[in-house]
């Protein structure tokens, strides 16, 4: 099962493998989005996500086609991650930590200009190589990604009020 580091205080891997006492999470499974839905605590709700004081989960299923995909779903989790990473940790997951979230962490790593390559495929190979060697995407996320790279529209809009919490 895959779980591993990515940088100081980040994690990327399935819904079981975390074995470290983890500050907060990023979930990325319309599963879980139904079962946070069901907690007292919600700071934020909305079709695209749910978040709590620890908890976001993106309601977003693994798709064979990226027109199902919006940028909503990785605008609140971004935002999210940049507003607990410099002091708490932060583990991403999906189901089985290779698609979804992993797609979440290489679109934060080139938002952030981590991964600073202008080639799509080049810097998905890099990110493969160097921080993530379980990625293995569905089609509509590799397609979504493929068309959204280097997701300049992402990071304007993360500047937009409406993804603050």
């Amino acid at each position: 099962m895959p779980f591993k580091k990515i940088l100081d205080n980040l994690y990327l891997g399935d819904q079981f493998s975390n074995t470290l006492k983890i500050d907060c999470e990023v979930k990325m499974s319309d599963i879980f989005y139904r079962n946070l839905c069901k907690r007292e605590n919600i700071i934020f709700k909305n079709s695209n996500v749910v978040i709590t004081k620890d908890k976001l989960a993106a309601n977003i299923v693994d798709c064979y086609h990226p027109t199902i995909l919006n940028k909503h779903y990785f605008l609140f989790a971004i935002n999210f991650i940049k507003q607990n990473i410099k002091q708490r940790r932060v583990y991403v997951h999906c189901q089985l930590g290779v698609s979804r979230s992993a797609s979440l962490i290489f679109i934060y790593l080139v938002i952030e200009n981590i991964i600073n390559i202008e080639d799509f495929n080049l810097a998905l190979n890099h990110f493969i190589d160097n921080f993530y060697p379980y990625m293995k995407l569905n089609s509509g996320i590799y397609l979504y990604l493929k068309e959204n790279f280097p997701f300049q529209e992402l990071k304007n809009s993360l500047n937009e009020s409406s993804v603050k919490i």
